[in-house]
């Protein structure tokens, strides 16, 4: 048995941008992992840079905009991660997919795909996916699994037994884990109205970044800040053929880049890369040094040497507490045209989305109201009240009108009580496929929280 580990990185990002560029947490969290060497059981990486980083030669950088906006390549970069699972497994291993803004919904897409499909069988059937692609992008995906299904009834049907023991042109696969930060569809992305007159990007409409009966825990951290129209977030709602699924989705301070990584201040990126190791060390195995070299910059940024600090700009050279970290105005990056702010736990869909928000953004709501400290008061929670429940839980709650566009069943005019709860400071899931509940002492988030409890 061994993990194959597929890392989709967002827009524009790329591990090979130069020493001095800044990483997200999807590059981030695979430097965090033991070296297969190292680990006792071993684990493979696929790293995918993002959508728009192609070598388009002397046009390079008006091609990565005309990437960025449209999408472009989103489908090569699925066909490439499958490929590359579909090289590497064999029945018994683990799959983990994780992937930061639009190539978090590159990782979404391929862990549908995955969890529906299967895995082709090389090198006998590889050139099955072709046709399975096609009719993803097609959509008549459901169409092309029926039919999948009786060739492989009639592929069983007739084996001969003198041929040797029985193998399957798809191998049934599941995904361990799909670990997010702040997803951005690829499809449907507004276009400049100048150059489109405000459309929509329709090419990928079939593709399917939803959760699926084979994918066992899904995690996502969202960002409370960002208020880019084209960057609406993606949520995942709980199938209704299967609500076993370990879904956690929790909202942190900042905007898009904060939450996924790659400013140059990485305070608030540190608490999400956290957040996603923790529910992930149940069953991945990570390198203690490097969490340990993470916190200690995290906790004492003094020590980032000036040259570097320099090099990829500005950023608070003190610990400004818990939750506390810079959040950087994403306008100044362009996309001005829309302003659309994010709305917790009230986007529509079929399904729970087991919404949470975390408790850093507590403690920096609690520590701006200090004396001479700017108030972090987010449009996201406008209306909203910090509280705790009858049990001393801590949680977040404010009135609505159901039935104003969101609200599934209340009557319009009712007014019902929105409430999120405030997520567990240890929420790494307990005895779930022989996990166990992190110790304080082993966990990454415990270690950042030098002031708050």
């Amino acid at each position: 048995m061994k993990r194959i580990i597929v890392a989709c990185d967002g827009t524009g990002q790329s591990s090979s941008r130069g020493a001095h560029s800044v990483s997200t947490n999807v590059n981030r969290i695979c430097h965090a992992l033991l070296n297969s060497e190292d680990s006792p059981i071993q684990q493979i990486v696929f790293y995918q840079s993002g959508i728009g980083t192609s070598d388009l030669g002397v046009g390079y950088n008006v091609g990565k905009m005309v990437q960025g906006a449209v999408g472009d390549g989103l489908d090569d970069n699925v066909a490439d991660a499958y490929a590359f699972v579909m090289n590497n497994f064999l029945p018994g291993d683990e799959i983990f997919i994780f992937g930061f803004s639009r190539g978090a919904f590159t990782a979404r897409v391929l862990a549908n795909i995955i969890a529906r499909l299967g895995i082709f069988r090389k090198p006998n059937y590889a050139w099955g996916f072709k046709k399975a692609m096609a009719a993803y992008m097609a959509g008549t995906f459901d169409e092309y699994l029926l039919e999948l299904e009786k060739s492989k009834a009639l592929d069983k049907q007739y084996w001969k037994p003198e041929k040797g023991p029985f193998l399957p042109r798809v191998y049934e696969a599941e995904v361990k884990v799909v670990g997010c930060w702040d997803t951005v569809a690829s499809l449907g992305v507004p276009m400049h109205p100048i150059t489109n007159g405000g459309g929509v990007s329709g090419e990928y409409k079939h593709f399917n970044g939803d959760l699926a009966k084979g994918i066992k825990h899904a995690f996502h951290a969202l960002a409370l800040d960002e208020c880019r129209g084209p960057f609406t977030p993606t949520l995942w709602f709980l199938p209704e053929n299967d609500k076993s699924i370990d879904l956690q989705q929790c909202w942190f301070p900042g905007v898009h880049s904060n939450v996924g990584g790659s400013y140059a201040d990485q305070a608030l990126a540190d608490l999400t890369l956290a957040w996603m190791i923790d529910l992930c060390r149940p069953f991945l195995d990570f390198n203690d040094q490097y969490i340990n070299m993470m916190t200690d910059l995290n906790l004492h940024p003094e020590k980032m040497k000036s040259k570097d600090r320099d090099a990829i700009g500005d950023h608070d050279k003190t610990y400004q507490g818990y939750g506390c970290g810079r959040i950087y105005d994403s306008y100044k990056r362009g996309q001005t045209w829309t302003w659309k702010y994010r709305t917790p736990k009230q986007y529509e869909g079929k399904g729970e989305t087991n919404e949470t928000i975390h408790p850093c953004v507590r403690s920096r709501w609690t520590k701006t109201r200090e004396p001479g400290r700017t108030q972090y008061a987010p449009e996201s929670l406008k209306g909203f009240v910090l509280r705790q429940n009858g049990s001393g839980a801590w949680e977040w709650a404010k009135t609505v009108e159901s039935g104003a566009g969101w609200w599934p069943f209340g009557r319009k005019g009712e007014i019902k009580e929105l409430v999120i709860p405030e997520g567990a400071l240890l929420a790494a899931p307990a005895g779930v496929d022989g996990g166990s509940l992190l110790d304080a002492k082993d966990s990454f988030e415990t270690r950042l929280r030098k002031d708050f409890q």
